[in-house]
């Protein structure tokens, strides 16, 4: 009797199947060794020495740099101003123009309608203070528009260190003062008259450069003279 065809085809699939060896050769010459830790920096590279720039560097999404970015990031600038003052170089500041539901005047000079372009600085209370600060650092070259003071203060321009300093940290203080004056505003707090916030600025600009001359810094020594001599 003839065996039953489920055999006859297990054992020509046997017969076929070609064998297949899994087991690792286990090299001799291995040492015992313990493990390590490698860093990967962005060049690809295993280091043991751990940097988190270049962790940072590695791991982050990659853009090209806004023409103005300089304006915004450097040294010595403070955080909080910084912040603030790329939401208004993005246009993300939510100003009157971007709430239609609500009151869109300014309250600061209750101007009808209060755009990014208006509260810096052609709004009145903004612009005094502006002046006030930055005609003596500007001087020939001060100006309120927004564009052109941009222009100015990015890499390239032809003015000295400390005054570009000077005038990127004022540009940056001020916007942040300007726009924490506005929300308290909102809120129904007192409002600061232009010139108290002015001497506050002014006082700022003075504890910034008093900072940095005990950390040392030789490139901004000069810093406090340079201010006081635009007074």
């Amino acid at each position: 009797m003839p065996p039953p065809a489920p055999v006859h085809i297990l054992v020509e699939s046997s017969r076929s199947h070609r064998r297949r060896r899994h087991r690792v050769p286990i090299k001799e010459n291995w040492s015992q060794e313990e493990d390590i830790s490698l860093w990967k920096n962005e060049k690809g590279k295993y280091k043991k020495r751990f940097l988190t720039s270049e962790t940072w560097s590695c791991i982050r999404e990659k853009h090209l740099l806004c023409s103005w970015s300089s304006v915004v990031w450097f040294k010595h600038a403070t955080p909080k101003y910084s912040f603030v003052t790329w939401m208004a170089m993005r246009g993300r500041l939510s100003t009157g123009d971007w709430n239609i539901n609500v009151d869109a005047s300014c309250v600061l000079c209750q101007e009808p309608l209060e755009t990014a372009d208006h509260l810096f600085f052609k709004c009145p209370y903004s612009a005094h203070i502006w002046e006030a600060l930055m005609k003596g650092v500007m001087e020939s070259q001060f100006t309120m528009e927004w564009e052109t003071i941009t222009s100015l203060l990015m890499e390239g321009s032809n003015w000295s260190e400390v005054k570009i300093f000077v005038s990127r940290y004022i540009l940056q203080s001020t916007v942040h003062a300007i726009w924490m004056e506005r929300n308290r505003r909102k809120h129904n707090e007192l409002p600061s008259p232009s010139v108290v916030l002015t001497k506050r600025l002014d006082k700022n600009m003075r504890n910034r450069f008093t900072t940095l001359q005990r950390r040392g810094d030789k490139e901004l020594a000069e810093g406090m003279t340079f201010w006081f001599g635009s007074r």
